[in-house]
């Protein structure tokens, strides 16, 4: 048995270094401080390419690593494994084949959450605080959350406008500053807004079994009477355009599941464009019934819609953010020519160093990570940001926590840092009291790089209670092992 356990992780080793060979001319595009790190990715993705639980078992019978929590190091383990094996089976031990060692993979990760989120910090987890819109120009309120732990404020660009971007950054500015701080500025950008009209006799009722018309003719969403099917409005139009029979329809975040069961090409809007219409059946609702409101967000997960993810106003907005913001993430990812699309554009506004984060929310970006893990390292400093909510409509939440272990793991493996974002403790924001769900989720959390808070009137005292939360659990965390099934981006296995 020692010497198959011997044979078995020289075969691992050899698919790891036969992997980065063949992406080589990739990893050699990339600047010197990012390519360990891009071969390190390589490795992981050659030892998670098959099933190594039954392995993992035997190895740790036998008092050696397991293999698993070890990502950010992968071919060093995989040496001292292979030698503590071939003194157990009385051989000689293959030459080492890592170019790092085992403290070099933690600490290029540090590094470069480091690099990108700026801020100096007593435990490993950052805060990062969504800035509301009443605060623009509020230094007291800003200085608040900075003396409560704030290490990197957000602003949402799907609300407000530059005028009042700017306020807040300044105001910010003002309240690090006379604390001897200073607090990076990362900006969300808008992305493609997918999103219903506007309810012209107000909100539409709705229960498992009725049927709707989707279409994109106006922005305009009717329920003529009690008997009559509701025609909604759903923008952009190339949501009609490549819906298909069986593919899932999700309104409000998921509160409304319906399905498509039809589609019409042949209809026309008032302008004379063939936009076609679209059936579908909801499937069920949140609490039973549930009403469809002004403007509520669209998910498609089955759906591959020719949407760019960089809109027109993310042009705009990246005007502002090439002169006043620090971190640009970009929303509704993909694929790695997203972001490949951002470096340009940043690049055509400015000479300046911006961090860039992919916000993972979709299934295709769940697929595409490696890739686009490999994009993001064109132009460092990068990171990734798990984003839940959109994530799990789209995914189904039945697999959120096997998908977002997925990208941690990755992320690990590419020593990119991940923004673990929301609904994280939105009871206490909102409320004052946590629930005790939401506590176990941010603990959880403190496995990410930074945490992201959302907007709501007890900010600081959610601040100031995750701040020890986080000092608290990862004095006390360990990581349990974990099982190197062959890797499922969706963990749908």
């Amino acid at each position: 048995m020692m010497r198959a356990l011997l044979d078995d992780v020289r075969d691992i080793r050899m698919q790891a270094l036969a992997r980065e060979r063949a992406m080589g001319e990739t990893i050699d595009a990339l600047s010197p401080a990012w390519k360990r790190s891009a071969a390190n990715l390589e490795h992981y993705r050659a030892l998670r390419a098959t099933d190594h639980v039954a392995l993992q078992g035997n190895l740790v019978r036998n008092g050696l690593s397991s293999l698993s929590r070890r990502e950010a190091h992968v071919m060093p383990t995989l040496d001292a494994v292979e030698r503590a094996l071939s003194a157990m089976c009385g051989v000689a031990a293959e030459p080492a084949r890592a170019t790092m060692t085992i403290d070099d993979g933690a600490q290029l990760l540090a590094r470069h959450a480091t690099e990108l989120l700026e801020t100096p910090m007593p435990h490993m987890t950052r805060i990062v605080v969504t800035i509301p819109p009443w605060a623009a120009g509020d230094v007291a309120f800003m200085g608040s959350l900075v003396d409560a732990g704030m290490d990197v404020a957000r602003i949402n660009a799907s609300h407000g406008d530059a005028q009042q971007w700017l306020a807040s950054i300044k105001s910010l500015r003002t309240a690090a500053a006379a604390r001897g701080r200073r607090i990076p500025v990362c900006v969300d950008l808008a992305g493609p807004k997918v999103r219903t009209g506007v309810c012209a006799d107000g909100p539409i009722p709705l229960v498992a079994g009725d049927v709707l018309t989707l279409h994109a003719n106006d922005n305009t969403s009717v329920l003529a009477t009690k008997l009559a099917n509701a025609r909604v409005a759903v923008r952009p139009r190339e949501v009609i355009e490549h819906l298909k029979p069986g593919d899932r329809v999700m309104f409000d975040d998921g509160n409304i599941r319906a399905r498509c069961t039809a589609v019409d090409r042949a209809k026309s809007g008032g302008s004379g464009d063939v936009t076609g219409e679209v059936t579908v059946e909801v499937e069920a609702v949140r609490a039973g019934a549930w009403p469809l409101k002004d403007r509520k967000g669209v998910n498609v997960p089955d759906t591959d819609m020719p949407i760019a993810a960089l809109t027109d106003d993310d042009l705009v907005t990246l005007d502002f953010v090439a002169e006043h913001v620090d971190i640009v993430a970009m929303s509704f990812v993909r694929s790695a020519s997203d972001i490949a699309d951002l470096h340009r554009a940043l690049a055509a506004r400015t000479k300046r160093t911006i961090g860039v984060v992919a916000k993972v929310e979709t299934p295709q970006a769940c697929r595409a990570l490696p890739e686009i893990l490999l994009e993001l390292m064109k132009s460092p400093p990068c990171g990734v940001m798990l984003a839940r909510g959109d994530l799990g409509v789209e995914i189904g939440f039945e697999h959120l926590p096997e998908a977002q272990d997925e990208i941690l793991a990755l992320c690990e493996a590419a020593h990119v840092p991940v923004i673990w974002a929301t609904q994280v403790l939105e009871s206490m924001t909102e409320h004052g009291f946590p629930t005790r769900g939401e506590v176990t989720d941010a603990a959880d959390a403190a496995r990410a790089d930074a945490i992201m808070l959302g907007i709501g009137p007890f900010m600081v005292e959610t601040v100031l209670f995750i701040e020890d939360l986080l000092a608290r659990t990862q004095i006390r965390r360990a990581r349990s092992r974990a099982l190197l099934r062959a890797w499922s981006p969706l963990g749908t296995d």
